[in-house]
């Protein structure tokens, strides 16, 4: 469900060489690279401190004095006091340069940098000989991951900031420091963090300065337990699983071939049972680590697959946190989401994502996109996760489905809601009732584990053909309040924020435990890649950052991609400052947040319902589409909040703003322009303004969005009926199917999209990723109405501009002043170009490069 937003709405010597090696540019060693690694038998810090250390030269590899020495955890550490200045160095293996590490763990790689204050200091270092990883502590810090497991792996104390064994890594420099053992053997354990071998700072529970110790399970022995300590947010989060059976921690039904742990949060009432196999058993009040009135009991043997009933108060309630149910029941399920493995029987590669701004997200329905028989995809799998990643199929000659996603070139899909909801397709399923089910109706079967892995599956053949996942997931409200309403009100909002009927409370510690357990069962058990939230308004931004940061922290090698809408279902909140608004956007940067752009949707498209056009049908505001091609930055360099709820300078960071002219709500892109007047289809003005808003779109700093079928000018008006078209949620096959038809007939626009998407992909100046680099490397003005972007990718010369994007909305054409050098045009109306003159067309986004 969307609504739109209010309206308001740090120099030294060079380095000298021996005869070992060769000076290359500003002192690189540069060394052949070793035929195979080998065992160390020594470890040498080579660099130009090592005559400060008493060696007898710099960059000396069978130095004594710089030697490092093996700890019990198979790392290689050393402490040096080396006087201020700037010096750089590399690990050379067994007292030779035959093997050698540089910057990045690349053998024979550049220098690895670093700077010691004036005052000189202390620096300490840490090789691993596994990843050929060398850290020093002169620019990260020292983590030592300290708890009262230490001693079990070989700490000569327990709570021991020194040792280096438990010492965290930070390897692609991005803040998060992690370690990772297998030694920790079963039972429950405390942690912390400690900075600097001291405990002088020290972070825990909540990323609290000398905080409650953090409490965690390891499940198994030989269990892989993963610490991840994030240096912006000070959160640190434990990850412990015993292999690819172990369910998380967390509440509802938790599976063992041996026995069923029954848990429920129950802060009104003691009088908590649980049904299953023809039994009842009554729970009683536990006590577990970030959770309050749970009550648990402990059935034995093997339940899986058999039905339980939660009773509270002897009326019949849902587990909110099963994770199958018996379709069109408060029943749940028992069963191990995370024990069933993709039918290949593992995960493939997740698609390479470099940066979020690298990201051209599609958004689409399971439904809509395949139903169609012009899908061609097989009747038993039409509108069914399986149909969306059937290959092979076409309509007359043209590709369908996920080729047809492939040919177009994005990056992502953004699958609207796909978890248990309450209503019957068609309809798009904004209306949840179990948040960690797949929904049944998109399924072709009906054994749990098979309607498990067909999702898993889903999500494997996009990443197999080179596509991410996120899901739509709408946590603001349920179906009704009947879903969670007998288990406690406390669920829910006094007032709807939705405007829906009922919303949810996420300012209850436990119902935010909920949204962010469910959010990580989605990430751990089913391989996603990111969430967008519906209406993420309705929650509070302190939440929605610490859901964000928990999982980008507990899972920092996925670059997640997470936003929603910065807007509620129109109703007056009493605390809506503390929720998710334009103007706490930039506090959400650390965590890697981002928002929907409706203030650039409607400068671009005009009023969502209207029936006239913003700067798209040739009026509006050129300054706004000016400051959305910027990417929407804030005023400063800053995350804190702005006091404007609704300031449109809102993305600290440019992957904050998802940038769009059309999405599943109200009209669709095609549609709002002939609703606007527009005719001739597209070869004429309509399909014109179809490919210029788009245009807008695809040239803008941030992250775009494309709504499904809006590539080949999908239409929902059937018979004139614009109203069913507006708000067509729950309407038939007829309204909502995409007609894949239209690719052919239309194909103009599939090939002006493809080949945008195909310019942005290659032009770094149009995914700059900073709040600096849009600042220095982009200028945009108006000239009239007409917009001239002009930026730079390169930012050691930020205003060496090498691409211009033109957007004219004007009935005539206009000729560009393009900087000096030589310019080719890329980019007109029709699509990729190859021109050597400076017009640009009407109604059209122009695009030059420089040669």
């Amino acid at each position: 469900m969307s609504r739109s937003p209010h309206p308001r709405a740090r120099a030294r010597r060079v380095a000298v060489l021996g005869t070992a090696a060769a000076l290359l540019g500003a002192g690189t060693v540069s060394l052949s690279s070793p035929a195979s690694a080998t065992t160390p038998t020594a470890v040498t810090l080579a660099g130009t401190f090592d005559s400060e250390i008493g060696c007898t030269a710099d960059w000396q590899p069978d130095c004594p004095q710089a030697h490092m020495s093996q700890q019990a955890n198979g790392t290689w550490t050393a402490s040096l006091n080396l006087p201020g200045g700037s010096y750089g160095y590399k690990i050379a293996i067994n007292d030779s340069w035959t093997e050698n590490y540089g910057a990045s763990g690349v053998a024979g790689g550049a220098n690895i940098s670093m700077t010691v204050p004036a005052a000189g200091e202390v620096v300490n270092f840490v090789y691993d000989p596994n990843t050929h990883l060398a850290t020093d502590d002169s620019h990260q810090q020292i983590v030592t991951a300290v708890g009262d497991y230490q001693s079990e792996l070989g700490c000569s104390a327990d709570w021991s900031a020194t040792c280096a064994t438990t010492q965290m890594t930070d390897p692609d420099g991005d803040g998060v420091y992690t370690y990772t053992t297998t030694a920790i053997p079963a039972g429950s354990w405390n942690t912390k963090v400690t900075i600097g071998q001291s405990w002088t700072e020290n972070y825990g529970a909540g990323g609290t300065a000398n905080g409650a110790n953090i409490g965690f399970t390891v499940p198994a022995n030989g269990s892989t337990t993963t610490f991840s300590y994030n240096s912006v947010t000070h959160l640190t989060t434990v990850v412990s699983t015993g292999g690819s059976g172990s369910s998380l921690n967390t509440l509802g039904a938790l599976y063992t071939p041996t026995g069923t742990t029954f848990r429920l949060w129950s802060p009104d009432s003691a009088n908590v049972s649980v049904s299953v196999g023809g039994s009842s058993h009554a729970l009683s009040p536990t006590t577990l680590s970030g959770y309050t009135n749970v009550y648990q009991t402990v059935v034995s043997g093997d339940l899986k697959d058999q039905a339980y009933q939660f009773y509270v108060g002897g009326v019949a309630v849902p587990d909110p946190y099963a994770q199958m149910v018996t379709p069109g029941t408060a029943q749940g399920v028992v069963v191990d989401t995370a024990a069933v493995t993709p039918t290949d029987g593992g995960w493939d590669a997740r698609p390479s994502l470099a940066n979020r701004e690298d990201s051209v997200v599609y958004e689409l329905s399971v439904r809509d996109f395949t139903i169609d028989a012009s899908s061609g995809v097989d009747p038993a799998k039409r509108g069914k996760f399986l149909g969306l990643v059937q290959t092979g199929m076409t309509d007359n000659g043209a590709k369908t489905g996920i080729d047809h996603l492939k040919e177009l070139g994005v990056t992502t899909v953004q699958i609207m809601p796909s978890f248990d909801f309450g209503s019957t397709v068609p309809n798009w399923g904004y209306d949840p009732v179990n948040y960690n089910v797949p929904e049944e109706q998109f399924s072709q079967y009906t054994v749990p584990e098979d309607r498990i892995r067909e999702f898993k599956d889903m999500v494997n053949a996009f990443h197999k053909n080179g596509i991410r996942v996120v899901m739509d997931v709408v946590y603001n409200h349920t179906f009704s309040k009947s879903v969670f309403g007998n288990i406690t009100g406390k669920y829910y909002t006094s007032t709807d924020l939705s405007g829906t009927g009922n919303s949810i409370d996420d300012g209850n510690p436990m119902v935010n435990r909920m949204i962010q357990d469910s959010l990580e069962h989605w990430v751990r058990d089913y391989n996603v890649d990111g969430f967008r939230f519906d209406l993420v308004g309705v929650h509070y931004a302190n939440n929605v950052n610490t859901w964000a940061n928990y999982l980008n922290t507990t899972y920092a090698g996925r670059n997640l991609l997470m936003y929603g809408e910065a807007w509620n279902g129109g109703a007056s909140d009493p605390n809506e400052v503390q929720k998710v608004r334009y103007g706490n956007v930039p506090t959400l940067a650390p965590s890697h947040f981002g928002v929907f752009n409706g203030v650039y949707r409607d400068a671009i498209r005009g009023g969502t319902d209207t029936n006239t056009m913003g700067y798209m049908g040739g009026t509006g505001n050129a300054s706004a589409i000016a400051f959305g091609m910027r990417g929407s930055p804030t005023d400063a360099d800053s995350t804190a909040a702005v006091s404007n709820l609704w300031t449109p300078a809102f993305a600290e960071d440019p992957e904050q703003t998802m940038n769009y002219a059309s999405i599943h709500d109200n009209l669709n892109l095609y549609d709002k322009i002939t609703y606007s007047g527009a005719s001739g289809g597209a070869t004429g003005t309509a399909g014109r303004i179809d490919r210029f808003a788009t245009g807008m779109v695809l040239t803008s700093e941030g992250i775009p969005i494309i709504a499904e079928g809006d590539e080949f000018l999908r239409s929902k008006v059937v018979n004139g009926d614009y109203a069913t078209a507006l708000n067509s949620y729950n309407a038939s096959d007829a309204v909502n199917a995409i007609h894949w038809s239209d690719k052919t007939v239309n194909a103009n626009v599939f090939a002006y999209y493809k080949d945008a998407i195909a310019l942005r992909k290659a032009s770094l100046a149009l995914r700059l990723t900073t709040w600096g680099a849009v600042h220095n490397q982009v200028n945009a003005t108006a000239d009239g109405s007409v917009v001239i972007g002009r930026f730079s990718s390169n930012p050691a010369t930020p205003t060496s501009y090498d691409t211009v994007v033109v957007d004219n909305p004007t009935g005539s054409t206009y000729n560009v002043a393009l900087p000096p050098g030589t310019w080719t045009k890329v980019l007109d109306t029709t699509g990729a170009v190859a021109a050597s003159d400076n017009a640009c067309g009407s109604l059209s986004v122009t695009v030059f490069k420089k040669n």
